[in-house]
């Protein structure tokens, strides 16, 4: 196999290997399990210690620090974690939970089960929360010997949540501009030091003026 056709087969390889990009509220469906007693009190991908009671993940492409909610398709019971390593290397599989999120979807018993997964948040931070609103499933119908009911369903919606980013971006953006007057404040004193060791330099190497 030539050598140029051997880069274009490792470089294909590694773009496919790389986290897609996710865009928030992105679905996927698939079979969920959780980690063995044997993966606790190791470091993940991400080189945390993985812990019981942390609600934490392992998903294949997902980044890492990505909140995603997890929904149980059996019982409709959902719970948000966060991605902190690599797996399932089980095909067929789409997530890993640790044992407190697994518990909650009650999926320990059978070890699998099918899954939703929604992304509603990165780097560690719920963008979008979840809301139950009254839907129209079947509209009131009147017959003569015949009378339907309306017929409304709750359904989860979601809407991104208050104030999540006035929470975050305006601190980062003052501290920005406190490390830049800090920087700038620094930048004038060394100016200042080098002007006046100059000025000592000059004082220095003048001779006196002789008096006539």
């Amino acid at each position: 196999m030539s050598k140029p056709l051997l880069g274009i087969i490792i470089i294909f390889c590694l773009f496919c290997s790389v986290s897609h990009a996710q865009k928030l509220g992105d679905e996927s469906y698939g079979i969920s399990s959780f980690y063995a007693q044997y993966f606790y009190q190791k470091p993940t991908s991400t080189g945390e210690i993985l812990q019981r009671n942390q609600y934490t993940a392992a998903h294949m492409t997902l980044p890492f620090g990505t909140m995603v909610e997890v929904t149980n398709l059996a019982n409709k019971r959902f719970v948000i974690v966060r991605i902190n390593d690599r797996g399932p290397f089980k095909p067929g599989r789409i997530i890993d939970l640790t044992e407190n999120p697994a518990k909650w979807l009650k999926m320990t018993n059978k070890g699998l089960t099918k899954v939703r997964l929604k992304v509603v948040g990165f780097d560690g931070d719920i963008m979008l929360e979840p809301y139950d609103s009254l839907r129209l499933v079947a509209p009131p119908h009147f017959e003569p010997k015949f009378y339907q009911k309306t017929k409304l369903k709750y359904h989860r919606y979601y809407r991104l949540k208050k104030n999540w980013q006035k929470r975050k971006y305006p601190n980062l953006k003052h501290r920005r501009l406190k490390v830049n007057s800090y920087l700038r404040k620094l930048s004038k004193q060394r100016i200042n030091a080098k002007k006046s060791a100059k000025e000592t330099q000059k004082a220095k190497t003048t001779p006196p003026k002789k008096s006539k």
